[in-house]
């Protein structure tokens, strides 16, 4: 996910976005800057990858200068009212998404009037506008990049105070979640469960943690002992937990499996559709203010849950973006992680893990 998708027209005022993008880069990293082709690998979809990128972004800024509405293709039709056209589409798709886009006007623009517009981009009229200058470049820039921070930061509410009573509801409420799973005789697993003698495992932690990690299934060794993210795993957990002065008994740590399987492998639509209903009451009882995935399995899950456009993504894309949408209870940001055991078969991917982990400082 990039954080800022800069959308604008090469002809109309390139010389004004790579200045801008210049200054940004002095504010935010260039990974959470999307600018056109320089940000798409060799060999991948053009369009696909634009629509990806405006779907995660969380702020798009439509660059407008004096020749926007006017600029033809060779044929001399008026590009904006070009059903593929990039600027248009990425506008439109932004707005249908409900997106923050901010005009910034540059050349001394003027905003346009609805009328001017092709019906799915007209709403962009009504977006309040910033202006770039070239006698106040400095002080324009400097007030659209805090705008931008106003958006893509968590505010001091995500962070949340303790109030004992609700802390002991929430501890009674989990209870009740544990022995409904311990009697799930129902469950795919439970068999395997009862022969192998292992305990199913709910999840640990701190019932009012406002950072909950979500991973994919329980190992031999955690179920041996009813506890998540147990061994050489669970080490890397703690070492990242850490790294962001965190402990275990900080958070709260559950799977999207509760059971483990007979065998090493990937989670079953069955399996998944028995125990991601414990997992949904956790959420509502616990009410984090940031879910951490760790793994694909466990980020399809609450990208599904939540329907969010991210769902179509893959984890490679979105690790360590945070992604900011409502549950019932209020709003919450989702952070895609790879999980802890990707350390233990390519230890170079540790330094990444710890980078992405460094984004839940916002919400301790």
């Amino acid at each position: 996910m990039s954080r800022v998708f800069i959308n604008y027209r090469r002809q109309d005022s390139e010389g004004y976005v790579g200045r801008l993008y210049d200054h940004l880069t002095q504010h935010f990293k260039r990974d959470d800057i999307f600018m056109d082709i320089d940000s798409i690998k060799p060999g991948e979809d053009f369009v696909e990858m634009l629509e990806n990128a405006v779907a995660a972004c969380d702020v798009l800024i439509a660059i407008i200068g004096p020749q926007w509405l006017e600029i033809t293709d060779g044929t001399g039709n008026r590009r904006l009212d070009e059903w593929n056209d990039f600027v248009r589409l990425e506008i439109a798709n932004a707005i249908r998404r409900k997106k923050l886009i901010i005009p910034v006007l540059v050349g001394q623009a003027r905003m346009p009037a609805p009328k001017d517009l092709p019906e799915d981009i007209a709403p962009l009229a009504r977006r309040n506008a910033v202006e770039l200058s070239h006698q106040r470049f400095a002080y324009d820039v400097e007030k659209l990049i805090n705008a931008i921070r106003d958006a893509i930061n968590v505010d001091s509410s995500s962070v949340r105070t303790t109030d004992p009573e609700e802390l002991r509801s929430k501890e009674a409420a989990l209870k009740a979640v544990r022995d409904d799973l311990v009697n799930a005789t129902a469950s795919p697993l439970y068999k395997f469960r009862t022969d192998s003698r292992s305990f199913p495992v709910l999840g640990e932690g701190y019932a009012d943690a406002n950072i909950m990690f979500i991973g994919e299934a329980p190992g031999k060794n955690e179920t041996e002992t009813g506890k998540p993210f147990c061994g050489p795993s669970g080490d890397v957990l703690e070492e990242m937990l850490n790294g962001i002065s965190l402990k275990r008994e900080d958070v709260y740590l559950t799977n999207v499996l509760m059971d483990r399987a007979p065998e090493k492998r990937e989670p079953t639509p069955q399996e998944l559709a028995f125990y991601t209903p414990f997992v949904d009451r956790l959420i509502d009882i616990i009410q984090p203010g940031v879910i951490a995935t760790l793994g694909r399995f466990a980020m399809w899950y609450m990208l599904k849950k939540l329907d969010l456009p991210e769902k179509r993504m893959t984890i490679s894309q979105l690790h360590g973006k945070l992604i900011k949408t409502q549950l019932n209870y209020g709003e919450i940001h989702v952070l895609p992680l790879y999980h802890p055991a990707v350390v233990l078969y390519t230890a170079s991917q540790k330094e990444i893990l710890r980078k992405d982990f460094q984004k839940l400082k916002l919400f301790i």
